[in-house]
């Protein structure tokens, strides 16, 4: 294996192309497909994986200081978890737009401030899924109103005992402890900004 020095550069020799694409399942929410792919050493590899319309995480904070988490059921690994409220984009949707509409939908909490915070990807090996990640604040509390077979509680945590649980291991959704994290250092960074 090559090592190389500066690991911050990525490397495009790695790089696959697409040589065929078969679309093997249309769900509701979720394409799957099986591709035939061109790999680094021109032999041809297989490689099935999920195309997923995208989503957005929302970090909500009050003026208190406290996080809006949701628990809800998630029949995969079923198993009941602590999140942060987030939504899949919908078709022409603006990604602000879809975290504007899942906050309210599912905690009821509207905001007059958001920041875009940034994106990642979940499920790299198998998906294309990105989660957009934002931070809202100036909440305005109004009523939940969820989808018909969506059943999610609302709490208020301090921020920094939510992140305690991500470190402690008591959340485990992988978009909700990245959003966490990624919110805390940005509103590090401002603080260190606002002291110089």
């Amino acid at each position: 294996m090559k090592k190389e020095n500066t690991p911050l550069v990525l490397n495009s020799e790695f790089q696959e192309f697409t040589s065929d694409s078969e679309h093997v399942f249309s769900g509701e929410l979720l394409q799957v497909y099986r591709d035939r792919a061109v790999l680094p050493d021109a032999s041809i590899g297989t490689r099935e994986w999920i195309k997923h319309p995208g989503a957005c995480a929302i970090v909500a904070l009050t003026d208190s200081g406290e996080c809006l988490l949701i628990q809800q059921y998630r029949y995969p690994v079923r198993q009941l978890f602590w999140e942060v409220p987030a939504g899949k984009i919908d078709r022409g949707e603006d990604p602000l737009q879809t975290a504007k509409r899942e906050l309210s939908e599912e905690t009821g909490w509207s905001a007059e401030k958001w920041e875009y915070v940034g994106h990642f990807y979940p499920a790299i090996g198998y998906a294309d899924e990105i989660i957009h990640i934002y931070l809202a604040t100036h909440l305005i509390q109004g009523t939940q109103h969820t989808d018909a077979d969506e059943f999610v509680g609302v709490y208020q945590l301090g921020f920094q005992e939510a992140m305690k649980m991500v470190y402690r291991g008591q959340i485990n959704d992988a978009k909700t402890m990245a959003s966490l994290m990624r919110v805390d250092e940005y509103l590090n960074q401002r603080a260190r900004h606002q002291k110089d």
